[in-house]
């Protein structure tokens, strides 16, 4: 009989603890708004740690779906206003009690659909939500990073600007005419990028360049990580400058002919030196092929 009441006292505890834990996440927070693209020039969203996808839709409408959990019953996690030409799209944490240091699973993502060519700028400050990007055309993009992951791919934009303090960056198949990038401690990664004026700084971090192709200026300058820069076919017109106190570069391109070349500096010219490929880093390594 007392085994009887102990086991029955256990399940109840149990279900007691699982209905608090699910509690604890929130109740679900759905919502989806629509915004007629003619009448908007940007869209702001400032976020605290949801994740963001971007994607490209062939409405004339911007759509802007969110889906997460709400643990503040008063007040909505995610919410969309209208300011005139502009969407402000603010996603703030909700603290409740003494479940404030708790995170089970994912807070909630937001999901961004933006018609082709219609829109001029989206920014987006973000503090520590992952941000997914596909196939997204604009005139401008600027993105404000603390730690989240940033995953673009498809990319086409006049000017993008990313800012990152310690977050990935994964830049893919992109076009971009002015590509601005600075990070902290991240890493950055850019693959089939195209970009006529391309400038990447990085205070500790990896850089890599791959299968790029060669266009008017090119700088990458890091204090402590390795710069590496592949092109998808050999430069014809290039100055090429890279500089290193670690003393470890290595520079194989066809037709390079060396002007300066030290432990820690090579310099030199291909075909007429119309282009500009300029490498410095304190104590990383170099190597552009």
């Amino acid at each position: 009989m007392k085994k009887t009441i102990i086991a029955s006292i256990t399940v109840l505890v149990i279900g007691g603890l699982v209905f608090s834990i699910k509690e604890i996440g929130g109740k679900s927070f759905e919502k989806e708004n629509y915004y007629e693209v003619d009448s908007i020039e940007e869209v702001v969203i400032n976020n605290d740690s949801w994740d963001i996808e971007f994607k490209n839709t062939k409405s004339k409408k911007i759509k802007i779906a969110v889906d997460g959990k709400q643990k503040d019953k008063k007040n909505d996690p995610v919410t969309m206003k209208n300011d005139g030409k502009k969407i402000v799209v603010n996603q703030q944490d909700q603290k409740e009690g003494f479940t404030e240091g708790f995170s089970f699973g994912k807070k909630g993502t937001i999901y961004i659909s933006i018609p082709k060519n219609e829109l001029d700028t989206i920014t987006l400050n973000n503090i520590s939500g992952d941000i997914k990007m596909n196939d997204v055309t604009i005139k401008n993009m600027v993105i404000f990073n603390d730690s989240g992951t940033e995953k673009i791919e498809g990319l086409s934009a006049n000017k993008g600007k990313f800012t990152s303090k310690d977050g990935e960056l994964s830049l893919k198949a992109s076009s971009i005419k002015e590509l601005t990038v600075a990070s902290t401690t991240g890493d950055n990664y850019f693959t089939g990028v195209t970009s006529p004026k391309m400038k990447i700084t990085s205070t500790d971090g990896e850089v890599s360049v791959k299968d790029t192709r060669e266009e008017k200026s090119l700088l990458v300058e890091t204090k402590s990580g390795d710069i590496t820069v592949s092109y998808t076919d050999v430069p014809t017109s290039l100055t090429l400058t890279a500089n290193s106190d670690s003393s470890d570069i290595t520079v194989d391109l066809n037709g390079f002919k060396k002007k300066t070349t030290t432990e820690k500096s090579k310099e030199g010219t291909i075909g007429d030196a119309s282009n500009t490929l300029e490498l410095l880093s304190k104590k990383g390594t170099i190597n552009v092929n």
